[in-house]
């Protein structure tokens, strides 16, 4: 029942309330009709109220909701000046009153509003620093009524600011709204400024404060307010200086800012930033610059107590992005500090940093200089005003440092820290830890792995530092280090006791990237860095104890001491000298000095046995010392001596030598760091039972014992033994400047000679020899290396030509002198054979037979001779070519000898089979397959060309001044057949055929293939006298060849011709015409008168016998017969001493195996007739005719005095004194007998000489003859 009255109560209340409101609301909306009325009478009143000349246009009124509200329109404020512009105009200015607040409060103040909207307001900061607003009177009085008022709005509003004190140009806000509204309950007031901002100063701003109190009394402010702002620009707000002479150049940005306030005091503070492209900057040092910038910050402060907080900030600047930095700081009081860093980066602090700090911190400023970075994490510290009490506890991730002076760089280290002013503990755990320390190493170290704890505590006199088991690992090697350092305070030197162990060092090649190269001598570290080039560390140790002051404890004092041993290692102690590979060594470096014991290892395939290396005083020595013992093979050796220093004297030997056998190397060294110092070698190498092979001459050497020494300047031995060539030698090596020396002793025979050397076998030497070698190898590239071998050839018989010949003993110098050029295809070798014989020879070391060669049989010296096969030059007074030929053409000789290319023969006496042909100079050439030759000689000169094959169509050409046949007399042809194999075609074309002085004319001959042989197509013999033509064929048969002739002679002057060929001089005058035929068994030049057979036909006119000679007999004797018998020679001169002239000569001749018969042969002179038959035998000498003289007349006989009286008396002193005058009348005679004797017979019995020669005449004598 009582909810229901109360329900029913509250509906009548509500009614009535509705029904009182309703009258209220249209009594006031009556009144409000005629409020226009009143506007004068408003305007007049508030002139006389506030003494401000307001001007109003227009009054209105209406209802919002159900709140009267009261409308004046276009109002303003006249100026001072009459008709001067209006300093405040507004557009509307609107007053109500909220009815239901009034009934409330019973306060028309507070239930009231003012808004204004559309003013224009000009504010104005004056040179005192007072605000005022242009256009109203300035008060003493407090605006009160803005706090008693229920609301004040300016709406749509433009206001427009100007600094009078700063003298800056006015700034005008054109979209300005503000709200004032008071809380009449709890005294409070809200204040709301939103605005839309210039261009150059942002975007929008808006304030909003709660304060409670009168906000005009100093120090009542108390409450809360709120500030936000948009894409403002700092430079355009920021316009002053900031603290510390800071100015803002540049930056836009957000931000919102809550802050509490106390007694006009702000106490908290908190808020968000935002910001981009902020440049901060200072008069002197770096600008701050930043890309952009957002965080949270607080402040606060209670009861003289700081603190200060940043969180969630994030900063990019420098390409660098830096997240989540959080921050938390506190001072109270009495000044001391402690915080707590959640997060924060090292490198975004020192950027930003920087341009807030005073510029006389300058160990701040060197601090900023390292430029450190990384992070740290939850790390709290303390520290009290004085600083002399401090403590930090926390985590470091990630710090590094730049290298500034002694401070060297750290990147990515990690770990902890607990410390306090009188101790503390660095707990290290970082991985890939880089380390740089530009004063100590040449790069950074990379450290994967540092593990450990560093402890410290401070005494009285010094700071202890400790570290038990601080392990560092590096990319090469790993290490555990304890450590005990004392620093004094008083400044004296610290005291370290550290031992290192390290190991797991894979390559010893990083070691120069752990060295403190910038600390330590520059010799030294260059001999380090090369020194190790690959290997391995299974442990080390190293140990530094005493004063660092007194490092490296070269007194005693202290001791430095770094041992490890290297496996499979590779060292270079000179980069001149090979490296030592797979070496197992003991290092030791002790106080200043280095020791490699090496026990175990090898260099270019050479064994060492042991070895020392030794650096005294490291940092200071120029030198490395190395004492050693390796054995190797002796190539092997000779290999590696090569890569060394000593590669200048050993090329040569290597170029030239090919050892075999095992040999010992004794070294000691003194090497210099550098090729600018001198340095010292010996190199000993010991030889037991060597081989060596001499590589250009194929020649071995065994047995060899003795030592070599090698120095820096000179290669020696000592006396060496061994054997070649069969025999022992003995020898010794010796040098200078230029070359080394080889001095060899020895003997051999030439049966082991020739077979070392095949190109010197020979027929004609025999027996053994002693011989001195020198084997020359010059240091200079340029210059060949010779090998020069000399004897006196005692003890050795040559047979051969007589200048070159020589008895086993006699002595005659030889000396053969090679060239031992690697880059040439041929060794050369000159031979010297006493003064009578040099060769330069070119010998095919692959094939070992004889390339090329120029043999010199003179005094002349020879030439290599380039192209293959052999040029021979004879120079001497007497040359045996038979015998020359005869050697030569020995098969085996030919077969080993290469072809012969040119020959040179210069002689006075050319021996030919025992025969003395004379003077000779020609000059033979085989070019194209042929040999081209030029001759001067008496027997010939000119030219001839001999194709190498001289069947088919080959030709041999000579091309002559002049051939001598009388020159020729005394050649021998009767081995001819035997030479020729071949019947070779012959051309000749001569200019002069000589016999006997007398020059026969040109010759000209041709020859054409047969079948069987050589056709001599033609030959002809031309002279100004006459012609003789012939042809013949040389056709080889079965059991030899043979010859065939066919011509004739046709010429004028005939006994002209037979005078100058000596024959004779009687035969004056003379046409001649001869024909002849015949032949002989053999080639052309074996004629034989054995062998002859043919035919002749004489006819001779027009001529006289000026006396009958024995030149007539031959001239009747076919000229070869010289030996007809002297009365068939028709020897008249007992009958004919004046001569005989003649018509006409004619007869035929048959010649048959030596025998020539004629039996018509006709004398037809002036005075007589005389016919000849019978026979001569050309082979044995002898001669048979018959002759008969039959005279014409006794008129007709040219002889002075009677063919009666004057004759008889000289047939008688031809024939006998018996016969006398009997004789001369005979008519026949008989003539027989040797050609010498012929013995004369007239056949007639009683009758005398004319009657018998009359009948004879008439023809039976002549019958009974020829038959």
């Amino acid at each position: 029942m009582v909810i229901h009255h109360v329900t029913r109560a509250t509906r009548h209340l509500l009614f009535w309330s509705l029904i009182a409101t309703a009258l209220v609301l249209s009594a006031v909306r009556v009144f409000l009709i005629d409020i226009a009325d009143y506007r004068i009478a408003l305007e007049q009143k508030v002139r006389e109220t506030t003494g401000i000349p307001l001007h109003i246009g227009r009054l209105g009124a209406n209802m919002r909701g159900f709140s009267p509200e009261l409308l004046l329109r276009e109002i303003a404020i006249e100026g001072a000046e009459a008709g001067a512009k209006p300093a405040i105009r507004l557009q509307e200015v609107r007053i109500g009153i909220d009815l239901l607040e009034w009934l409330l409060t019973q306060d028309p103040m507070a239930a009231s509003w003012v808004t204004l909207v559309g003013a224009k307001l000009d504010i104005l900061r004056n040179e005192d620093g007072s605000l005022s607003i242009k256009g109203l009177q300035s008060s003493g009085e407090q605006p009160l009524w803005l706090l008693q008022g229920g609301k004040y709005e300016i709406l749509q509003s433009q206001v427009t600011w100007q600094d009078l004190k700063q003298h800056r140009p006015p700034v005008s806000v054109e979209q300005f709204d503000l709200l004032i509204k008071n809380h009449y309950l709890d005294q409070s007031h809200e204040i709301h400024l939103l605005s839309r901002l210039p261009e150059q100063y942002g975007d929008s701003l808006r304030i909003s404060a709660r304060l409670n109190g009168n906000i005009f009394q100093a120090n009542a402010i108390n409450g809360q307010i709120y500030v936000e702002g948009n894409n403002l620009q700092g430079p355009a707000w920021l316009i002053e200086d900031l603290p510390l002479g800071l100015r803002l150049e540049s930056g836009s940005g957000d931000m919102r800012i809550w802050s509490q306030w106390r007694d006009s005091l702000p106490y908290q503070v908190s808020g968000y930033l935002q910001g981009q492209q902020i440049k901060i900057a200072r008069q002197q040092g770096k600008a701050l610059q930043l890309d952009t910038f957002e965080g949270n910050l607080g402040w606060t402060e209670q009861d003289g107590r700081q603190r200060w907080s940043a969180y969630d900030v994030n900063i990019f600047a420098n390409h660098q992005r830096w997240r989540d930095g959080e921050v938390y700081l506190q001072q109270d009081a009495q000044d001391n500090l402690s915080g707590v860093i959640k997060q924060l980066n090292l490198q975004a602090l020192m950027h930003v940093v920087p341009p807030f700090l005073p510029a006389e911190q300058s160990d701040l400023s060197k601090w900023l200089q390292l430029n450190p970075r990384g992070n740290l994490l939850d790390l709290a510290f303390f520290t009290d005003g004085s600083l002399q009490r401090y403590a930090v506890n926390g985590r470091f991730s990630q710090l590094g440092n730049d290298a500034q002076g002694e401070v060297p760089q750290i990147q990515d280290l990690s770990g902890s820290i607990t410390a306090g002013d009188q101790g503390g503990q660095l707990t290290f755990d970082s991985a890939n830890l880089k380390f740089n320390a530009p004063q100590m190493f040449r790069s950074s170290l990379d450290v994967p792995r540092l593990q450990g704890r560093i402890d410290w505590r401070q005494t009285d006199t010094d700071w202890q530092i400790a570290s038990e088991n601080l392990q560092l690992d590096s990319t090469a090697f790993h290490t555990q280090t304890h450590l005990q350092l004392s620093i004094p305070k008083n400044n004296d030197s610290a005291v370290i006791d550290m031992r290192t162990r390290f190991g797991n060092f894979k390559d010893i090649s990083k070691v120069p990237q752990y060295l403190p190269a910038k600390i330590m001598g520059k010799d030294a570290v260059a001999w380090l860095d090369d020194a190790f080039i690959g290997g391995h560390i299974d442990k080390g140790e190293m140990l530094l104890k005493g004063k660092l002051a007194d490092f490296p404890f070269t007194n005693g004092a202290g001791r430095f001491e770094v041992v490890f041993a290297i496996d499979d290692g590779e060292i270079q102690f000179n980069a001149l000298w090979p490296h030592l590979r797979a070496v197992h060594a003991d290092v030791q470096f002790l106080a200043a000095d280095m020791k490699v014991a090496i026990n175990g290892g090898h260099s270019e395939n050479v064994d060492i046995n042991q070895a020392v290396v030794s650096i005294p005083d490291l940092a200071n020595s120029d030198y490395v010392y190395v004492l050693g013992q390796v054995q190797s093979k002796l190539p092997h050796s000779l290999q590696y001596l090569q890569k060394t220093p000593l590669r200048a004297k050993i090329d040569p030997l290597a170029k030239v030598l090919a050892p075999e056998g095992n040999t010992r190397v004794d070294l000691d060294l003194k090497i210099a760091y550098y090729e600018t110092l001198p340095t010292t070698v010996k190199v000993d190498a010991h030889l037991d039972r060597a081989r060596l092979l001499v590589k250009p001459v194929d020649l071995a050497v065994n047995d060899i014992s003795g030592v070599l020494r090698f120095t820096e300047d000179r290669v020696s031995s000592n006396r060496l033994e061994g054997s070649t060539l069969g025999y022992p030698i003995h020898a010794i090596l010796q040098s200078d400047a230029s070359a080394t020396q080889i001095l060899i002793d020895g003997m051999t025979d030439i049966k082991r000679l020739e077979k070392q050397f095949s190109f010197l076998k020979n027929q004609v030497a025999d027996g053994s020899l002693n011989y001195q070698t020198v084997l020359t190898l010059p240091y200079d590239a340029a210059r060949p290396s010779t090998l020069s071998i000399n004897s006196n050839l005692q003890g050795v018989t040559i047979n051969t030509q007589d200048a070159l010949a020589k008895s086993a003993d006699q002595e005659q110098a030889l000396n053969l002198q090679f060239t031992l050029e690697n880059s040439s295809a041929y060794l050369p070798l000159k031979v010297a054979y006493g003064k009578e014989l040099n060769a330069a020879l070119l010998i095919d070391g692959k094939q070992n037979q004889l390339h090329s060669g120029h043999i010199v049989f003179g005094r002349e010296q020879a030439d290599f001779f380039e192209p293959a096969g052999l040029k021979l030059e004879i120079r001497q007074p007497q040359f045996k070519l038979s015998d020359a030929l005869a050697a030569f053409s020995d098969t085996e000789t030919q077969q080993r000898l290469p072809a012969l290319k040119e020959v040179i023969l210069d002689t006075e006496q050319l021996i030919w089979q025992g025969q003395n042909i004379g003077a000779l100079k020609s000059r033979l050439q085989h070019v194209n397959q042929a040999w081209q030759a030029t001759l001067d000689s008496a027997m010939a000169r000119g030219k001839l060309t001999v194709p190498d094959q001289r069947g088919g169509a080959n030709v041999i050409k000579l091309q002559m001044d002049y051939l001598n046949l009388s020159a020729m007399d005394s050649l021998n042809f009767d081995a001819a057949e035997e030479v020729v194999t071949d019947l070779p075609l012959i051309d000749i074309d001569s200019k002069q055929l000589l016999w006997r002085g007398v020059d026969l004319g040109s010759l000209k001959l041709h020859t054409e293939r047969l079948i069987n042989g050589i056709h001599f197509k033609h030959v002809q013999l031309a002279s100004v006298a006459g012609t003789i033509d012939f042809s013949a064929d040389w056709i080889k048969l079965v059991g030899g060849s043979s010859t065939q002739l066919t011509g004739k002679l046709n010429m004028n002057g005939f006994g002209l011709f037979l005078s100058q060929l000596g024959f004779t001089d009687d035969l004056r005058g003379t046409h001649a015409e001869i024909n002849f035929n015949g032949g002989w068994r053999g080639a052309p030049q074996q004629f034989s008168t054995a062998n002859l057979i043919g035919q002749m036909q004489l006819k001779f006119s027009d001529g006289r016998i000026s006396s009958i000679e024995p030149g007539f007999g031959r001239l009747l004797g076919l000229i070869a017969m010289e030996q007809w018998a002297k009365r068939l020679s028709l020897d008249f001169t007992d009958v004919y001493r004046q001569g005989l002239t003649f018509d006409q000569i004619t007869g035929d001749f048959k010649i048959s195996n030596g025998l020539a018969y004629t039996d018509n042969l006709l004398i037809d002179a002036v005075s007589a007739k005389l016919s000849v038959a019978g026979t001569a035998d050309l082979v044995k000498k002898t001669m048979d005719h018959r002759v008969a003289v039959v005279p014409k007349s006794s008129g007709a006989v040219p002889i002075a005095g009677t063919i009666v009286g004057g004759i008889a008396t000289i047939i008688t002193q031809v024939v006998t004194d018996d016969y006398k005058e009997g004789y001369f009348f005979g008519s026949q005679y008989k003539l027989a007998g040797p050609w010498g004797n012929v013995e004369v017979t007239p056949l007639h019995d009683q009758d005398g000489l004319v009657q018998k020669a009359w009948r004879g005449l008439t023809g039976g004598w002549l019958e009974s003859l020829s038959k």
